[in-house]
């Protein structure tokens, strides 16, 4: 039985240029909902040698996962433990963990901002990987910004701040940063994967929509990074122009950027686009899924 796709997923799959076997499995796994996988990241409050109070999956074979991180199996439930209360692990999707991967190849930073760390994954595996002597989680959402910082507090990372600057605010601080973080607002089609309703973001103009004002944070992040720094971009949405053409449009605009190899994530390198930068489909097994570039900037000094 052919499966028959609407105008809204045929267009996606065209964007993605995916066969049309592949197009029916994203499209099945949007119908379907049920991709959504759980992980958590241990926490500074851990003891040296904690190991979760749950069942985990063997991860020994993936080769991408980041530090302290930990895969529950199927059924368990690690926010109903009392370490998660008492902080000594962060719960969050197993998408998220794949994009941070990138940061294997990135030195640790003396200074770091997570430009949209509501509600602090990105933040979390970023401590967990290293620990800088100085990190700003912001969100300039008011509500986002309380629970990202209750997260920051429950799990206690030492050396981090919460603020709530707009990106172009941030531009013109006189500071420059080591490591930013741009989790940037986007459609979220992956929310369908997870079976979390999310009318229109399949259409042109939210797509469009996302797609200006991630170019707009964008263009206000690399102002805030020192020579030989790096940005780390991600979304959890498909669609090439939230991913592939932001980054694209960046490397064209603005002299002295390139994107970076991560040799983790070769299985996941991109189709669309000449330069290194990650996707991950549901199909893949690992999450809902998501898109992931590393961006170095030149430092003038070589």
């Amino acid at each position: 039985m052919v499966l028959e796709l609407s105008k809204a997923e045929q267009r996606l799959c065209e964007r993605l240029r995916l066969s049309a076997e592949a197009a029916a499995r994203l499209v099945q796994a949007m119908r379907a909902g049920a991709s959504s996988r759980s992980a958590v990241v241990l926490s500074p409050k851990a003891p040296r040698d904690y190991v979760p109070p749950f069942a985990c999956v063997d991860t020994s074979a993936w080769g991408w996962l980041p530090p302290c991180v930990y895969v529950p199996c199927e059924g368990e439930r690690p926010t109903a433990h009392p370490d998660y209360a008492a902080g000594l692990y962060y719960s969050l999707d197993l998408s998220s963990c794949w994009e941070s991967a990138a940061l294997e190849v990135v030195p640790p930073p003396a200074s770091s901002l997570d430009l949209c760390a509501a509600p602090g994954g990105k933040t979390m595996l970023m401590a967990a990987r290293y620990l800088p002597q100085h990190h700003t989680a912001n969100e300039v959402n008011a509500a986002r910004r309380g629970i990202l910082r209750q997260n920051v507090e429950q799990c206690g990372l030492p050396n981090t701040e919460v603020s709530g600057l707009r990106p172009d605010q941030w531009a013109t601080e006189d500071k420059l940063f080591d490591l930013l973080l741009v989790d940037a607002p986007c459609s979220g089609q992956s929310l369908l994967c997870k079976g979390i309703k999310n009318p229109g973001c399949l259409g042109a103009q939210m797509v469009n929509g996302n797609a200006k004002r991630q170019k707009g944070i964008m263009l206000a992040a690399v102002q805030c990074v020192a020579d030989g720094g790096h940005i780390l971009y991600s979304t959890c949405t498909y669609d090439p122009d939230e991913n592939e053409k932001v980054i694209s449009y960046i490397l064209r605009r603005v002299p002295g950027w390139h994107a970076v190899e991560v040799p983790a994530l070769a299985a996941f390198r991109s189709t669309l686009s000449d330069f290194p930068c990650y996707r991950l489909l549901p199909e893949h097994g690992f999450g809902a899924g998501g898109f992931c570039c590393l961006l170095k900037k030149t430092n003038n000094n070589q």
